[in-house]
């Protein structure tokens, strides 16, 4: 339909137009969520308080408004979320000077792979009118998208994401860069922050054990309309997993859990139909953080370091479960059993 000018909105607009749609929907029933959240007791785990903090699909995109999506085709295909109970056990692994050999030892991530090797990539077929070799090309995109906002090391300590913003489509690189700085809270009270949708950790607060990062995950094709335009849409969750330590003080060495989840959606953006462009709905949820920072980066929680954020609340919840947040656990600091 055309708008007020007489114009026909391009399937792009019109993406933009639905989410912000969604966003002021979401906003009324994320003031019933908070409610409820501000109900819920603080739990402290064992020797200190251990935590992650989540952060909802198309956080920036949306305006860091969405606690959870109510759409089951706005965030990746999730599997039941096992039951976690806290534990006394220390939380941190510990060593008395130094990490060990092999940081990642007695954990999960102990046989994982190693970086991008650890983002393959499905065998590709047609969807709908998308030929198999679009879903290859979707695929690939995927790829260099989270390899670029997960793995690239000027980006990890701290500096300009430019490998992640290249892949951004102009609408897209546009809010990324216009967020990137902000410490603001939007008016319905979540970070204006961009720097969110790429893992980052704040420059001379940490040192990396190794540069070994071990990944796990997958990623996944399918259909959906956006707006009348059907599009193929990629889902994702992956987990990235860092040995890091504070700045000369080895003994305070500690994993970080990652998580990055979300939709990553290619279609003819532009009405002359000569695009096949990604577009993203990110989340994510980061394991042994500081709760309550703004700045967008990663701020670990150090063994025997005082934490000037609020303590997590909630149930405890395993962060190497590729299951998503469930739905209710809302956006904010939760604790975690392990890292």
């Amino acid at each position: 339909m055309p708008d007020k000018t007489g114009s026909v909105p391009s399937p792009l607009e019109r993406l933009v137009e639905a989410q912000r749609a969604e966003k002021n929907a979401q906003r009324k029933r994320d003031s019933r969520v908070l409610a409820a959240i501000a109900l819920a007791a603080v739990v402290l785990i064992g020797g200190g308080v251990f935590a992650f903090v989540h952060y909802a699909p198309g956080s920036w995109r949306h305006q860091v408004t969405a606690l959870v999506k109510s759409s089951a085709s706005a965030r990746p295909s999730r599997t039941a979320t096992p039951a976690v109970e806290a534990t006394t056990q220390p939380l941190r692994p510990f060593h008395s000077d130094r990490p060990p050999a092999d940081p990642f030892s007695g954990s999960p991530a102990d046989h994982w792979a190693d970086g991008a090797a650890g983002i393959t990539i499905p065998a590709a077929r047609a969807h709908g009118p998308y030929s198999a070799a679009q879903v290859r090309s979707a695929y690939e995109t995927t790829r260099k998208l989270l390899i670029a906002a997960n793995l690239n090391w000027p980006t990890l300590r701290g500096g300009a994401p430019e490998a992640y913003e290249r892949l951004l489509v102009a609408p897209e690189r546009k809010q990324f860069l216009a967020g990137l700085h902000s410490t603001a809270l939007g008016k319905d009270g979540w970070p204006k922050n961009t720097r969110r949708s790429v893992t980052s950790f704040a420059p001379g607060g940490t040192s990396f054990v190794t540069t070994v990062v071990k990944v796990h995950g997958t990623m996944k094709a399918g259909l959906t309309t956006v707006s009348g335009t059907q599009v193929l849409r990629i889902r994702y969750v992956y987990l990235f997993v860092f040995a890091v330590q504070p700045p000369g003080q080895p003994a305070s060495w500690m994993r970080v859990v990652q998580q990055q989840y979300g939709t990553v959606d290619f279609a003819r953006w532009d009405n002359s139909g000569n695009s096949f462009e990604p577009w993203i709905s990110d989340g994510n949820q980061t394991s042994g953080i500081s709760c309550g920072t703004r700045d967008g980066y990663i701020h670990p929680s150090y063994p025997q370091a005082t934490s000037s954020g609020p303590p997590p609340s909630g149930v405890p919840e395993d962060p190497y479960t590729l299951a998503t947040p469930a739905a209710g656990n809302g956006t904010g600091c939760h604790p975690v059993t392990r890292t």
